[in-house]
């Protein structure tokens, strides 16, 4: 069984996301832990002293145990498969110690998370939430953009930079993905400032992915991003692996750090590996 962790916050987003998760594992049997992360900073320790704040905090978290459970019943009802069950978390923590917590305890093997980006001048919480859970959260994590729907993918783009490592688990876990869903992989090998000595790749490629339907290239002296932009517009992709270094090759590849940016660029489910 698969573990799977969803975060929610009951936006139309995070609704999207459940959704394409439920979808696109809807012929593996698992067990999907939906999780809502209240944000107790809302009153401090003062507040709560007053018999009257410490009403209305547990009036709040009664109103969100409900919103969980709805949502869950409303999973259930979507997903109306023997293979998938349910069960919701309500969290107090802040939100990544919240999401490293469940994933150690429940032993977690996929998260899944929205991406609304920025919304006018001020980022939306959710969108910056799941950039810090990319960057700091050590699991294999599926994050839909807001306005894509599901359709069983059939091509993923997977850029690799020269610190990338195909021999890593990180990479395995991406070609294993492919595979169980039968999506074409494109894989495209990155020296931005030239090749830097002898890779293996094709070779240790045919030896250990014989079963992997894929496309290797090789592409010199040119910066990342531009290499996944250009290609993406000569070729339909359908989503993108990435494996995220601490570096964060993310920042490079959706063009820096900025959130506004990175909502411009990620436009497809993007399924990101750690090594």
């Amino acid at each position: 069984m698969k573990n799977v962790l969803i975060l929610t916050d009951f936006s139309p987003c995070s609704r999207n996301a459940a959704q394409y998760a439920i979808n696109f594992l809807k012929n593996q049997t698992c067990c999907f832990y939906v999780m809502h992360v209240h944000k107790s900073g809302t009153f401090t320790m003062d507040d709560l002293m007053s018999t009257a704040t410490a009403n209305v905090y547990e009036s709040i978290l009664k109103a969100e145990k409900q919103r969980l459970h709805t949502f869950k019943e409303e999973l259930e009802k979507l997903s109306d498969n023997d293979k998938h069950e349910f069960h919701g978390i309500l969290d107090y923590n802040s939100f990544i110690e919240a999401t490293d917590s469940i994933i150690e305890s429940k032993e977690i093997q996929l998260l899944v998370a929205g991406y609304n980006g920025a919304s006018n001048a001020a980022e939306i919480i959710f969108g910056s939430h799941t950039l810090s859970i990319i960057r700091r959260i050590n699991c294999t994590t599926l994050v839909i953009p807001e306005d894509v729907k599901f359709l069983p993918p059939k091509t993923m783009l997977l850029p690799l930079d020269t610190k990338d490592d195909i021999q890593s688990e990180a990479f395995t876990t991406i070609l294993e993905t492919a595979k169980h869903h039968n999506i074409e992989v494109h894989i495209l090998r990155v020296y931005e400032k030239g090749m830097d000595g002898d890779r293996y790749d094709e070779s240790y490629l045919m030896k250990h992915f014989k079963e992997v339907n894929y496309t290797y290239h090789v592409i010199e002296n040119v910066p990342l991003h531009y290499v996944k932009t250009v290609y993406m517009q000569m070729h339909t992709i359908d989503m993108i692996g990435l494996i995220v270094q601490k570096e964060s090759v993310f920042e490079r590849l959706f063009k820096h750090s900025s959130t506004t940016e990175i909502s411009k660029s990620l436009k497809r489910p993007l399924l990101v590996t750690h090594p």
